[in-house]
């Protein structure tokens, strides 16, 4: 790719500071109400879009979290790319390369972020080249793409509810956190194991929004996710990597970020966030000390 015409832009992941399903609806999907949150543990996304006489998309990707992740269809970016060329209504060339770093399936939104990023550097570089993408109409793409990348369109925390389309964006405060990826959790398998006692609306979200929202910091007590129980059960590796994790540092609270693997907690200061990644990466866990962005 030229690096003239490329753009190369972080793609922030996410933390579900908290996640409730609330619903199971009649087309499969569920219903959530979740707090959301970017983070600055990111991938980098490089896209050049050009005019073509035929569509033609090409993913490269590297990267030190590259192994496992989809090339083809599968692939967020990629089909976050074909969703540029029906929004521009004529056949494009687009290029991406894609430096992978987020842990993949960690329940942190990394394939999701690439995705967003994607439509985000697509749609500035259409509107370059004469063709600019209502901001409407890149949402509803972007739903098309995944349930999470309406969301990290923005990069800034939202309050997310129903399938991924109703977001209400909050101002925070800026939190000093540690994220450890424990074991790779499948949304998919997760949300199959969903049991019909745990799909109800504890308010925990609304509340958080609410706190948050008033500048102050998040009530241990409201964050976490209502999808473990599902996700270990879906997955005993998981479960056993969560026991481990939590058994590394004494008084540390642990919470599941979406569907997992990744867990994550709150530090007061950066320094406190610094050290215990140290101490769970030596435990054997990929951590990070990490703060919000947007």
């Amino acid at each position: 790719m030229s690096r003239l015409s490329t753009r190369i832009v972080p793609a922030y992941a996410k933390l579900n500071l908290s996640l409730a399903v609330v619903a199971r609806r009649p087309d499969g999907w569920h219903d959530i109400d979740s707090v959301l949150v970017p983070v600055d543990w990111h991938d980098l996304v490089g896209i050049s879009v050009e005019r073509a006489g035929a569509d033609d998309v090409s993913l490269t990707v590297d990267g030190p979290a590259a192994a496992g992740v989809p090339t083809g269809d599968g692939n967020l970016t990629v089909r976050a790319a074909q969703a540029l060329g029906a929004l521009a209504g004529t056949p494009l060339a687009v290029r991406v390369w894609l430096c992978k770093v987020v842990p993949h399936g960690a329940g942190l939104g990394g394939g999701s972020a690439d995705a967003a990023a994607v439509l985000r550097s697509g749609a500035a570089r259409l509107e370059e080249l004469g063709t600019p993408i209502h901001p409407d109409q890149l949402a509803a793409a972007a739903l098309t793409v995944g349930s999470d990348v309406p969301a990290l369109l923005s990069q800034s925390a939202q309050r997310v509810r129903g399938r991924g389309e109703r977001l209400e964006r909050l101002a925070t405060p800026a939190l000093h956190l540690v994220i450890a990826s424990t074991r790779p959790s499948s949304t998919a398998d997760t949300y199959a194991a969903v049991l019909p006692g745990e799909i109800r609306d504890d308010g925990r979200s609304e509340r958080l929004a609410q706190l948050i929202a008033s500048g102050q910091a998040p009530d241990p007590d409201l964050m976490g996710s209502a999808l473990e129980a599902a996700a270990c059960r879906a997955n005993p590796a998981l479960a056993d990597a969560l026991v481990r994790a939590r058994h590394v540092v004494d008084g540390v609270t642990w919470h599941l970020t979406g569907s997992g693997g990744a867990v994550f907690t709150v530090t007061r200061r950066r320094d406190q966030a610094v050290r215990l990644a140290e101490t769970m990466r030596a435990a054997g866990f990929n951590a990070r000390a990490c703060r919000t962005v947007g």
